[in-house]
């Protein structure tokens, strides 16, 4: 099982000149005891399943496996119901990192993330001037929250 550590941040500026060849992504979740999350994906032609347990400050388990293509679409269009989101992935290096810069659609759509993956929790992150609040800890600004409940059903003062 490896380790994911990974902070989040709000996007706070406009970013669509650094946003090329973005990857089109539909991902859903299926029922899970809470323990974890339990995430089916396609992305450029394939699909994976990822379990994640649940984040010790920007620290997580995860655990990923390739799906048959089809078999992932009949697990999002029947398992995951009501509980799917979409965005455009973009992939960004600064300051030696690689930022993560998802544009989320449908009923999420305005929201735009920025994620950087780390080798160690405590590694320093030189901040993009683009970069806003973080939401590595806010449980609503993760992709399983949003897909329950989207930024659209937010009451206007929490968005």
């Amino acid at each position: 099982m490896a380790l994911e550590i990974e902070r989040r941040f709000l996007v706070r500026k406009d970013v669509r000149h650094l946003c090329r060849d973005g990857v089109r992504i539909v991902q859903g979740y299926l029922p899970s005891d809470g323990a974890c999350t339990v995430r089916v994906r396609i992305a450029e032609g394939g699909a994976t399943l990822t379990i994640k347990s649940l984040k010790r400050g920007a620290c997580r388990d995860e655990v990923e496996h390739p799906l048959p293509l089809e078999f992932a679409r009949q697990l999002l269009r029947h398992r995951c119901t009501g509980r799917t989101i979409e965005k455009t992935r973009y992939r960004h290096c600064q300051d030696g990192l690689c930022w993560e810069i998802d544009v989320f659609h449908g009923e999420n759509a305005g929201l735009v993330i920025a994620e950087v993956e780390l080798d160690d929790p405590d590694q320093t992150v030189p901040l993009p001037d683009w970069i806003g609040a973080e939401v590595t800890t806010l449980r609503a600004y993760g992709n399983s929250a949003l897909s329950r409940t989207p930024i659209r059903c937010w009451p206007a003062e929490a968005a």
